[in-house]
């Protein structure tokens, strides 16, 4: 038994792994709501994203995942106008200054559009709204009914008559305002219930769109019978001649500034009861290796390599190293300083003055020619006093060096 326990552990895990598969393999709705615009799931964002090229045909499109105030000037201009930044998130929770920064972004003539379920306390009294709820929020629960159903609508004028109303059998995640200023907001949408849901507020030159239903903009709603519509009149609602579309995803992966918990990515996926499966199995798995590892086994005889000369493989990998650091220089006064010692060593001159009588006694002792021994001393004194070294002057040392010491 011991002896066998040992192969059933593998075939054991492998059966687990099929099974694990054949059961991923169950088609059901996916309920995550993640305003993602690369994600093709019902409550993604794709369609949105992918679609902002109809609606904006002259327009550049550009991803921001700063936050405001420290924007990148390639993604978007600060002092320009005709750009439109779009937020579409669960909540929306701007700090005030944050609030000032997209304010001037506005004011300077620019359409900033915000879709969000939850609203921080900052933003509502900032935009002067009270929001209420119409969906009691997350988590997603699938056999609760009350939650679905989303209706929503669109004012006439400025939109059109004939279709203005749209829904879908999907998640709501949508809330209202209770109260706007009327005196600074124009009302555009509404709720199935009538309730206000999408607002327009002048900045400046700007305009601020404030849209409470984001699983309106989901593909799962977008895609559901003639509900483009929707798409295409709420965003027609905005500077058709923009030139610059921002998708802003700061505020979709910003983290809750009340009590919301660690946001890692391993979060996300032991909410997954395959994922979760999959990892206490493979624990389990290795938790049972090291119990049958403990047994006392006669440890592996070492092979001794044969000795090897590594002193050749040293210098070269010395001189890679300087190489490729670019530190021609340093790797000139190193071969200057071993063709010296070994003039020295093998002729017993001094090199301390390569002056035209050392040249001559070097010539006649090496019995190589005056004009070789005269081109290394140049190169000694350029290596010396140069400030940088460049790669045919490394190439020309080099070679001469390597004439010298071969014909010896």
């Amino acid at each position: 038994m011991k002896r066998t326990l040992p192969y059933l552990l593998p075939v054991l895990l492998l059966l687990l792994a099929v099974a694990l598969l054949v059961t991923g393999h169950k088609k059901s709705f996916d309920h995550r709501v993640t305003l993602n615009r690369k994600d093709k799931i019902p409550y993604g964002t794709f369609v949105t994203y992918q679609n902002l090229h109809h609606i904006f045909p002259q327009a550049a499109i550009s991803i921001n995942k700063k936050a405001p105030g420290y924007w990148d000037e390639d993604v978007l201009n600060y002092d320009s106008g005709k750009q439109v930044l779009i937020i579409i998130c669960k909540d929306f929770n701007s700090s005030k200054d944050e609030l000032q920064e997209l304010f001037h972004f506005a004011e300077k003539g620019n359409d900033v559009f915000i879709s969000s379920y939850d609203w921080s306390n900052t933003a509502q009294r900032f935009f002067h709204i009270n929001l209420h709820y119409s969906d009691p929020g997350l988590p997603v629960f699938e056999n609760n009914s009350g939650l679905d159903t989303l209706h929503t609508g669109l004012m006439h004028p400025p939109f059109s008559k004939i279709h203005s109303h749209y829904s879908y059998p999907g998640r709501k995640l949508n809330s209202w305002f209770g109260g706007f200023d009327s005196s600074k907001a124009h009302l555009l949408g509404i709720t199935g219930e009538d309730k206000p849901s999408f607002i327009r507020m002048r900045a400046g030159e700007g305009n601020f769109f404030i849209h409470s239903a984001p699983l309106a903009l989901s593909n799962y709603f977008l895609l559901h019978k003639e509900n483009m519509g929707y798409y295409n009149q709420l965003f027609s609602s905005m500077n058709a001649a923009a030139f610059n579309v921002i998708w802003d995803e700061y505020y979709l992966h910003k983290p809750r500034s009340r009590g919301q918990p660690n946001s890692s990515p391993l979060r996300v996926l032991m909410q997954q009861p395959s994922f979760r499966m999959a990892l206490l199995s493979i624990v389990t798995g290795l938790v049972v290796f090291v119990l049958l590892g403990m047994k006392r086994k006669q440890r592996i005889i070492p092979v001794f390599a044969t000795p090897q000369n590594d002193s050749l493989d040293f210098v070269k990998t010395i001189g890679r190293l300087y190489f490729q650091q670019g530190d021609h220089k340093n790797l000139c006064m190193k071969m200057s300083a071993g063709f010296t010692e070994y003039v020295y060593r093998q002729f017993r001159l001094s090199t301390t003055k390569m002056d035209e009588a050392l040249i001559l006694q070097l010539a006649l002792k090496s019995g190589h020619s005056e004009n070789l021994i005269r081109s290394i001393a140049d190169h000694i004194r350029l290596v010396q006093e140069a400030p940088a070294i460049s790669d045919s002057e490394l190439a020309s040392f080099y070679n001469l060096l390597e004439q010298f010491y071969k014909k010896l």
